[in-house]
């Protein structure tokens, strides 16, 4: 077991005041052509820390029921008629925070942002996929064209997630994927220029899903070893140390996916 440094007490403290104990209800609901996505956080902690009853997301996603007459959701089949809905309820930690207070991680002393983020209401975000690759000396067309050279594209359908920087605030994902889709799961990856000229990545293989844009990371290191490998064949324009930076944000166990192991892969822009 790795000895806490005092970055990764300061961490673990700021996370342990942020971290919530929630009841997830999602209500999904065919209606009008749109497969309706409620999602409703309720419990004690959200009354406590917010003063609220319960913070409630709606999503709506285009799905022709000619084409799908039925979808895959959490492992059962829906049929897509008109009002048909289904209920899933879970027990959840999570970590959550106000607009008012990001986790600012360079006062820190990361390099990088650490999470992507969910905004679940107009202030209020969640934490949801690691930070874990990162460009420097370059920037973010620059790192799109090369990944483009690789069969890749931006025409991508997802759920926007934000990260929190210095100077620009909560900012949205530019995103690339394997395949605009990804039905049958894909590689996918969500860019963030910085303030800082740094380009950072959530990198991560999404599970088989048929609703459109189904998002749920199955594996993080694969796809992070994917992607760096673009660059990492052409020694004369980059040089790419993987695993090299310390990010704190270990997801799951080795060995048992989705597994991240907390170190973001660095690269860099050779002769910048």
């Amino acid at each position: 077991m790795k000895k806490r440094n005092c970055r990764q007490e300061q961490t673990r403290l700021w996370e342990q005041n942020h971290t919530v104990n929630v009841t997830l209800t999602k209500i999904y609901r065919y209606i009008k052509g749109n497969l309706e996505i409620k999602e409703i956080y309720t419990g004690e902690d959200i009354e406590a820390r917010f003063d609220v009853n319960d913070l409630t997301n709606i999503r709506k996603i285009p799905v022709d029921s000619k084409t799908n007459p039925s979808i895959f959701l959490d492992g059962e089949i829906f049929i897509l008629e008109e009002g048909n809905e289904k209920v899933v309820v879970t027990e959840k930690t999570i970590i959550m925070t106000t607009s008012a207070e990001p986790f600012q991680w360079w006062l820190f002393g990361y390099e990088y942002p650490r999470w992507t983020w969910k905004k679940v209401v107009y202030n209020i975000y969640v934490a949801e996929d690691p930070i874990n690759i990162a460009w420097e000396c370059t920037d973010k067309n620059t790192v799109k064209s090369r990944i483009f050279t690789n069969g890749w594209t931006d025409c991508v359908v997802e759920y926007r997630q934000y990260v929190f920087d210095p100077e620009y605030g909560w900012f949205l994902d530019d995103p690339v994927a394997d395949s605009t889709w990804r039905e049958k799961g894909g590689n996918h990856a969500r860019l963030w220029e910085l303030s800082n000229n740094d380009v950072v990545a959530s990198a991560h293989h999404d599970k088989i899903t048929i609703v459109p844009p189904g998002h749920e990371a199955d594996k993080y290191e694969t796809t992070e070893d994917l992607v760096a490998g673009f660059f990492d064949n052409d020694l004369n324009n980059w040089w790419v140390l993987y695993d090299h930076r310390e990010l704190d944000n270990d997801v799951g166990t080795p060995n048992v996916e989705p597994w991240n192991d907390g170190e973001a892969t660095c690269i860099y822009k050779v002769g910048s």
